[in-house]
């Protein structure tokens, strides 16, 4: 059996606090110091977060100063659209 390329993210996703990260970057650009504020983890887990979603393209870091900000990917999830799209659910 072939190994559909969106599987890594639904393992990547499977992770709650990746998910919560993942959703907060989507809402607004931010850098892992204002995250951590943000959430009930601390600063070097949310950058653990932040690199496995970036290592699978998922987010980036756009350099600001000191500060890296990370955005959503879009092109990030297309494996997932495509996977979705097989049972009409892409919308």
């Amino acid at each position: 059996m072939r190994k559909h390329p969106a599987l890594p993210l639904f393992q990547i996703l499977g992770v709650p606090n990746r998910v919560v990260v993942f959703q907060r970057v989507a809402r607004r650009p931010s850098t892992a110091t204002e995250l951590a504020r943000e959430l009930p983890i601390g600063r070097f887990a949310v950058v653990q977060h932040l690199t496995v979603l970036k290592a699978h393209g998922l987010v980036d870091a756009a350099q600001d100063g000191r500060r890296q900000v990370y955005r959503i990917t879009p092109a990030g999830l297309a494996p997932l659209r495509a996977w979705l799209a097989t049972y009409g659910w892409a919308q």
